[in-house]
């Protein structure tokens, strides 16, 4: 029973453990959807009758299309400049993306929210849980 429990992994790959997991209760939960939508319909009588959308009608997208392009460049900078400085850059940008105007007040706001979640995250993780950021 013990060795059902146990995982043999090198110490420089214990950060991929958490991201596998995340995604396969994330596949879980999008079959459970789209199996409750289809019974949901079903029950209506509404199953043929099927209009597909994407986006709500007037979707922002400049906080869409932003929040991707800000996803795509943290995943490129993370090797070269490390964890803790593309998060706090990637933070900085990403709320003020979304708080939506760049004024004295919300750039402070940004500083603060990137330095400290940053730093928390990688306190916790990095240094007092000991797991391998990249």
């Amino acid at each position: 029973m013990k060795d059902l429990l146990t995982i043999e992994l090198k110490f420089s790959e214990y950060h991929t453990i958490f991201p596998k997991i995340m995604l396969t209760i994330l596949m879980f939960l999008a079959v459970l959807m789209l199996l409750l939508n289809i019974a949901k319909r079903i029950k209506e009588g509404t199953l043929t009758a099927f209009r597909y959308q994407f986006f709500i009608d007037n979707y922002d997208r400049l906080k869409f299309y932003g929040t991707i392009v800000l996803l795509i460049a943290y995943a490129l900078v993370l090797e070269r400049i490390g964890f803790l400085p593309a998060s706090i850059l990637f933070m900085f940008l990403i709320t003020l993306l979304f708080i939506g105007n760049v004024r004295k007040q919300s750039i402070v706001v940004s500083l603060a929210n990137s330095l400290a979640t940053s730093f928390v995250i990688w306190y916790l993780f990095g240094q007092l849980f000991d797991i391998t950021l990249p």
